[in-house]
């Protein structure tokens, strides 16, 4: 059980990496990463979905880490405000979600920093 955080930490760390290049495709005309970029709600909802279980995982290791919730919640609202842009086009839930995409990912260097092993 201990070898399965790390394991779930960088699945969710890959996960925000693919739907942070959606980003990319407006700079690039570059085929692969238009391809990843039309993933990015997939790549955005399992990203989120490895946080929740990361986060039930650590939970029954008595491992929660007020870095990880911070991170946790940074990317709930980055999923949250994205499916509701989706679905009611209001330009303040893109705002909010262009924001905590890169507020999540940099809490998630923070916990990953203050929380590492090495």
């Amino acid at each position: 059980m201990d070898q399965l955080l790390p394991v779930l930490g960088i699945l969710t760390v890959l996960f925000i990496v693919l739907a942070s290049i959606n980003g990319l495709k407006r700079y690039t005309k570059l085929r692969f990463v238009k391809a990843i970029a039309k993933q990015h709600k997939l790549f955005g909802m399992l990203a989120t979905t490895f946080a929740f279980i990361h986060l039930i995982v650590a939970l029954s290791l008595g491992e929660l880490r007020l870095t990880g919730a911070l991170a946790l919640v940074a990317l709930l609202v980055t999923g949250v405000s994205g499916m509701l842009f989706s679905k009611l086009k209001k330009k303040n839930l893109y705002i909010v979600h262009r924001i905590a995409g890169p507020v999540a990912f940099i809490l998630v260097i923070i916990h990953i920093i203050l929380n590492s092993n090495i």
